[in-house]
């Protein structure tokens, strides 16, 4: 079977690139094949093109596709989006099946509605409620993006997404859907086992990390609060090391530099994996946020301890390893307490991944 994806840009090594590669070796080793649409958009290149381009433009906004409220050059990167993903289906002898990841446009979905191909969403998060999310079909204040988002969703004929929170809060709208958790790809999973096998239990000197993509708004404004707090609090004066790394994690350095943290922005997969095993714990806080991390499940199965609020350990406060505090005093009574531990693993999704598949494999599909 042949799937056409529309997956997120990310970074090497991201959250959501890691969700792409863990979508695409389930497809691949099932046996179907699979392309992506590729991330840029081919632009009108004559009055020909142009005019189909409009006329694409025109029946967008006829349909429920695109809301009247969104920019007119967001509209043309729809329609042009859209022309790039027919090229791309015509270009082949038949499509299984149109496999959704970026819900944050929609010309490549609308595409493959048109033509009767299934569509598949597998939302990386409920987008319209992160922070700055620039969505194609919809603008202005949350309540309307997010109701432009549920209808969209809505038009797709099979749903996943990454957390049993989005699955409930989709489900109260009237919208149906199955949790597909994070799992690592094979390859890094091997790697995280071997990271794990170099951890020993034992006294070692309190040192924890700080890891995401400060390029995320969520994630920038919760590693930044737990250096202040950390900061604020005198426990750096005990010995503790704090390590700080991921994506953009060097902005942090302006306001939260102190003795005791050390900045490694973005690093090479061996250097984080070297950190991932000699860490006491790893410490994540969120404000708020959709999906789920999945950078928690990578830590667990590299044998880190996590430290979270409730807020970042969604959908994974039931997982050994996971110690939950509810409030600042209680953290910083850990950072005093830990030690260093190896923690449990995590099973792979078997049923969840099983259910995937045979969607794939569903009449019309």
């Amino acid at each position: 079977m042949f799937f056409v994806r529309d997956t997120s840009v990310t970074t090497p090594g991201s959250g959501g690139y890691l969700r792409s590669m863990q979508i695409a070796e389930l497809v691949l080793g099932a046996s179907h094949q699979i392309v992506d649409l590729s991330q840029g958009v081919t632009k009108p290149r004559g009055m020909h093109d142009r005019l189909a381009r409009r006329r694409v433009m025109r029946s967008l906004a006829d349909g429920p596709h695109n809301a009247p409220a969104v920019s007119e050059s967001r509209r043309k990167n729809t329609a042009m989006r859209y022309q790039q993903a027919c090229g791309l289906f015509d270009s082949v002898a038949r499509v299984d099946g149109f496999i959704w990841e970026r819900t944050q446009r929609h010309g490549g979905f609308a595409a493959a509605r048109a033509r009767g191909i299934p569509t598949i969403a597998v939302a990386h998060n409920i987008e319209s409620l992160v922070a700055d999310e620039e969505l194609t079909y919809a603008k202005g204040g949350l309540h309307d993006r997010f109701a432009a988002e549920c209808a969209q969703l809505a038009l797709a004929d099979h749903r996943f997404v990454i957390s049993e929170r989005d699955q409930w809060l989709l489900s109260l709208f009237g919208i149906d859907s199955s949790v597909l958790p994070y799992y690592p790809p094979q390859y890094r999973h091997s790697v995280l086992a071997t990271v794990r096998a170099r951890r020993n239990p034992g006294d070692h000197p309190r040192r924890f990390l700080i890891m995401g993509s400060a390029y995320y708004p969520p994630t920038y404004e919760g590693m930044r609060y737990l250096l202040r707090l950390i900061i604020d609090s005198g426990v750096l004066a005990r010995g503790i090391t704090i390590d700080v790394m991921g994506f953009g994690s060097e902005r942090l350095r302006q306001d939260c530099d102190a003795t005791g943290i050390r900045f490694h922005g973005a690093v090479s997969d061996a250097a984080m994996f070297d950190l991932m095993a000699v860490t006491t714990a790893a410490i994540i806080y969120q404000h708020h946020g959709t999906g789920a991390l999945t950078r928690v499940v990578d830590f667990l199965l590299a044998g880190v301890p996590i430290l979270a609020n409730p807020a970042a350990a969604r959908s994974y406060e039931h997982l050994a390893g996971v110690s939950v505090f509810f409030e600042d005093e209680d953290l910083l009574e850990r950072l005093n307490t830990c030690t260093h531990e190896c923690a449990p693993d995590v099973h792979y999704p078997q049923r969840a991944a099983e259910r995937f598949l045979d969607t794939l494999h569903m009449s019309g599909i």
